[in-house]
């Protein structure tokens, strides 16, 4: 039997009974029935707290309220934009700017702040996501989704900006193929061609992403729990020692908390060494030594 089945013939029941009245058309009551039903299913399986992992339900009805909230005229707009290669790759720097953190670099969603949503953030790769149109997909990301962790970003990012992150998102799983086959080393071969500068700012976005920020201070942005880290760059630390570091803390840095980064890529641990490296405040050096700190 069909889990949902039950709720949707009482939501078409008491559309038909509304229409009768001349009301509202049915497209529409359907929108706003299914908005008000998922709702009201996702709180009570869930309750209000977020202690517990998701269930499969919870997750499956949040992931519906996506469906549900688009209009049904929004279905309808056409993307202005040819999907070429200059419009993938101002939507890939969107993407990394507005939708990484989250979602991580791959559209895989495992980052800490992705993971740590209640339910997680979708995988943009799956097929769920990758069934919604352009005009849907725009529609989302333009308006958010409330009670899914989904932002509107329409305070941020223009219309065209937005279709080319339609594109980019809607390519990534064909990206992901090529990633997995060896075929392209995608991300290796877009980091290797970049300038130091281009690397270090690509750092930034994966010190954002992956949550750096939740525990180390950044030029007295961020938290406490691990060392300040604006002078990074200025303790003499190679390389290597922090691409290892990142990888194996603790062997390290005996006994430090800091969890090990093996999601990342070679060449993301370059970008974030990159970006570390980079970090040399004089202000907070006094009488030419600098106050220094482990991991």
């Amino acid at each position: 039997m069909n889990f949902f089945a039950p709720w949707r013939l009482c939501v078409r029941i008491c559309v038909k009974c509304l229409i009768s009245i001349n009301y509202m058309s049915e497209k529409k009551w359907l929108r706003q029935a299914g908005i008000f039903v998922t709702a009201t299913l996702v709180i009570c399986f869930s309750g209000c707290t977020a202690n517990k992992k998701p269930s499969k339900v919870e997750a499956t009805l949040a992931n519906m309220a996506k469906d549900v909230v688009i209009p049904i005229e929004a279905e309808n707009k056409k993307n202005p934009l040819p999907g070429s290669e200059q419009a993938m790759k101002e939507g890939r720097e969107l993407y990394l700017q507005a939708c990484a953190t989250c979602h991580g670099t791959d559209g895989h969603s495992r980052t800490s702040l992705g993971r740590g949503m209640y339910p997680p953030a979708m995988d943009l790769t799956s097929p769920h996501v990758q069934h919604w149109n352009d005009a849907e997909l725009f529609w989302i990301i333009q308006n958010g989704v409330r009670l899914t962790g989904m932002p509107s970003w329409k305070p941020s990012l223009t219309e065209t900006d937005t279709w080319k992150l339609v594109h980019f998102i809607h390519d990534l799983p064909r990206l992901d193929v090529l990633a997995a086959s060896g075929g392209i080393a995608q991300e290796a071969s877009a980091q290797s061609g970049k300038s130091q500068e281009e690397l270090v700012r690509y750092g930034e976005t994966l010190y954002r992403q992956e949550g750096c920020f939740m525990c180390h201070q950044l030029k007295r942005e961020g938290g406490k729990v691990g060392p300040d880290l604006t002078v990074e760059g200025s303790r003499g630390r190679t390389d290597e020692w922090l691409i290892g570091h990142f990888k194996d803390p603790s062997a390290y840095t005996p006994g430090s908390a800091m969890p090990p980064f093996k999601n990342l890529t070679a060449e993301q641990l370059k970008a974030l060494t990159a970006f570390l490296q980079s970090q040399r405040d004089s202000k907070t050096i006094h009488g030419g030594l600098i106050l220094t700190s482990d991991f």
